[in-house]
């Protein structure tokens, strides 16, 4: 089912990159993550004008001034930005997800600078995941021990027998 919907998405940016925009100025008007690539379409005020996509990738837009993206690439904060003739055209992408990264140690709103003492050695733990915490204010008692492994677990149920030939 995901692979049609990605299969989909995929003829719907097919569909706009060939359907004629009207000229206008320079601008993206497509920017979405589908089938695992990120496509980016756009215009230019004129034909053969170079397009740089955040900084790193280089195009040139063609007779008719459009220029079009496919790469195999995330942008950290699902917003690219076309820069043309000197100016900036961010677009927020679409169906993207935006990549998480951990705050610095000692950084705004880490636990150093919540409870006033240094995190604890390891990955940053929740409050209610951290050894030796109350947990939050729900009276939650903190994490659970490990369990040690069923002795003796159930066996699977039988496949149904539908008569003779099964």
């Amino acid at each position: 089912m995901a692979h049609l919907i990605s299969i989909a998405a995929a003829a719907g940016t097919a569909a706009l990159l060939s359907c004629g925009a009207a000229r206008a100025a320079s601008d993206i008007t497509i920017a979405a993550i589908a089938t695992g690539r990120l496509y980016v379409v756009g215009t230019t005020d004129q034909p053969h004008m170079p397009v740089v996509l955040d900084g790193q990738f280089r195009t040139e837009s063609d007779d008719g001034g459009k220029f079009q993206y496919e790469l195999v690439y995330h942008p950290a904060r699902c917003i690219v930005s076309a820069t043309i003739a000197g100016k900036a055209y961010p677009a927020v992408v679409s169906n993207c997800g935006e990549q998480c990264t951990l705050p610095a140690p000692g950084g705004a709103g880490s636990p150093q600078q919540v409870s006033g003492k240094p995190p604890p050695p390891g990955p940053m733990l929740s409050a209610a995941a951290r050894p030796g915490s109350e947990g939050p204010a729900t009276g939650d008692p903190g994490p659970v021990p490990p369990r040690s492994p069923i002795a003796r677990p159930p066996l699977p149920p039988q496949r149904p027998s539908f008569g003779p030939g099964n």
